[in-house]
């Protein structure tokens, strides 16, 4: 299937339309102090691959517990080049776990960098070949679930808008062959970052 094409993005005229857009540059000396949260992660039966024009998707089940909600995981799928941006960095990679709770959308997003160390780090290989148990899911997870919160929108057409965004702070280490497998799946498959305009970010500490 052909996918979106990146170096097309300025062409995606729904951008101009409404202001609140993602990825952002999430700076930290501009932060709100929001206290201190426990994301309730749970994954449960196995992976299905689809893939979709906005690129290649893992169906799976499980919930998120977070302001007395229960949302529920719909999919997940990579980045190569992460969206969001901390301080003008860009990390390695870019997780997104997107949930569902009626007509609303939550995006967890989760960083990842390569390291020499993590060898032995295969999930991102195993998804692609073959349907995974979806509790190996926290293998893309940091320990640490401290995150940035704001509201923006989907970072592919349609660019659907009220989207909340829950950005792990922590990254975690994936190997170089996973890098090397995501950028041969879609390479650079990332949107450049949107003005921030008058939005807040708040941080939030794991407990």
């Amino acid at each position: 299937m052909k996918h979106l094409d990146y170096s097309q993005q300025s062409t995606w005229h729904e951008a101009g339309e409404t202001p609140l857009q993602s990825p952002i540059n999430i700076e930290s000396k501009q932060l709100v102090d929001e206290g201190t949260d426990h994301l309730n992660m749970v994954f449960t039966g196995k992976t299905q691959y689809e893939d979709r024009v906005v690129g290649e998707q893992f169906l799976v089940s499980g919930t998120l517990q977070v302001d007395g909600q229960t949302w529920q995981l719909e999919r997940i799928h990579f980045h190569e080049g992460a969206e969001h941006l901390i301080d003008g960095y860009r990390h390695d990679a870019e997780t997104h776990f997107v949930y569902l709770n009626g007509d609303k959308v939550l995006v967890v997003a989760a960083f990842a960098d390569v390291s020499k160390t993590a060898t032995t780090h295969t999930i991102i290989q195993d998804i692609y070949h073959t349907s995974i148990a979806a509790t190996r899911l926290i293998e893309l997870l940091p320990q640490d679930h401290s995150y940035y919160r704001y509201t923006g929108s989907l970072t592919t057409p349609p660019l659907g808008q009220d989207v909340t965004w829950l950005v792990l702070k922590q990254p975690i280490v994936i190997s170089s062959a996973e890098l090397a497998l995501l950028h041969e799946k879609y390479p650079n498959n990332y949107r450049d970052v949107q003005h921030i305009a008058a939005r807040d970010v708040k941080v939030v500490a794991d407990r």
